[in-house]
């Protein structure tokens, strides 16, 4: 598949501060590509990079097979690097329409081709009926979505999308976020897509980018990143995680929760991992299944989590449906599905 963004090696700084360190990946044309990691790994100037506000001082970035900067130089300036941005805050003129608006970057705005490019789009992302708008008059979900039509209006080669739900309460980002991604796709649109958020970048992307300590630790499908992490810290932070203790040895560890068998083998003392969904009651036991006590049960509405104090002392959260949540103080019988993770 044909990229059309790649990133190498990339590296920038701040006076002293690393904020990007040897940077490298590619996003493929057509694809939605998550860059996922906590505040202040260097997303957010990764962007500026890309979009030519900031030149990196080592590395190369290249848009359509275009070199656009190298080690220091910008060798194509902003405006004509064909990138789209949907900012934080949708940053919205206030003072023209929402046609207006989506109109703006493009060449002869008041041409029947224009307005033909601003009507598609604006039923693309379900706001026709709100052409003659102001943004003011708008919700927050549906400024996001005018932003996104005017990044895709000039058809750019990469629309980048910074956080562009951070500032919408959690009831109004997963339908926003559904409607943004639903245009990304009928748009056929490639996009570079800016969280910190791991549900978003899971259930959004098809490939997701993961960034610690100010580099890209992994990258690969959503379920790979899932359920084989490369590292501990990647299994940390892409999903909940529970640790135990335990002796490996091959493909099978033993630990608190019996004898698992493991995804990747290793040998020796290890940290186990195991997601919460994987931990179950067991309602046919035997005189070897898993044992514990109950100390704290949190209800969700659809599904809740208890916490599951073992006879070592060491605690697991398992994930449950909430018709199945046993009271605080109960004894369980638990059991472990699926593969284990081990990491020395």
């Amino acid at each position: 598949m044909t990229a059309a963004l790649e990133l190498i090696g990339v590296t920038h700084r701040f006076d002293d501060t690393v904020v990007l360190d040897n940077v490298s990946f590619q996003v493929e044309a057509g694809s939605i590509t998550a860059v996922l990691g906590p505040s202040g790994v260097g997303k957010t100037t990764l962007l500026r990079i890309i979009c030519g506000f900031e030149t990196p001082q080592q590395g190369r970035v290249v848009i359509s097979g275009r070199e656009v900067a190298r080690d220091g130089d910008s060798l194509v300036a902003a405006e004509h690097r064909g990138v789209g941005l949907v900012p934080q805050e949708g940053a919205l003129f206030p003072h023209l329409s929402v046609a207006n608006n989506v109109s703006f970057g493009l060449k002869q705005r008041r041409s029947g081709e224009s307005r033909a490019r601003t009507n598609h789009l604006l039923e693309l992302v379900g706001l026709a009926h709100c052409a003659d708008r102001r943004p003011e008059e708008l919700s927050g979900g549906m400024q996001q979505r005018v932003a996104l039509a005017r990044a895709l209006a000039p058809n750019p080669a990469i629309v980048l999308l910074d956080e562009p739900f951070a500032s919408l309460d959690a009831a109004l980002r997963a339908s926003v976020r559904a409607e943004v991604v639903d245009a990304l796709r009928r748009s056929k649109a490639t996009a570079l897509w800016v969280t910190h958020d791991q549900q978003e970048a899971l259930s959004c992307a098809d490939n997701v980018a993961v960034m610690l300590d100010r580099r890209v630790v992994q990258r690969g499908t959503p379920v790979d990143l899932y359920r084989s992490p490369a590292s501990r810290a990647v299994a940390e932070f892409v999903g909940e995680a529970v640790h135990l203790r335990g002796q490996a040895r091959g493909t099978t560890v033993s630990c608190a929760m019996g004898n698992l068998q493991l995804a990747r083998a290793a040998d020796g003392s290890v940290t186990v991992i195991v997601r919460p969904e994987q931990i179950e009651l067991d309602d046919s036991p035997t005189e070897t299944s898993p044992r514990g006590r109950v100390i704290a049960s949190r209800f969700y509405g659809h599904d809740g989590e208890i916490d599951v104090r073992l006879p070592n002392d060491e605690v697991v959260v398992a994930r449950l449906h909430a018709r199945l949540l046993p009271p605080v103080g109960a004894d369980v019988a638990l059991r472990v599905t699926g593969q284990a993770l081990a990491f020395a």
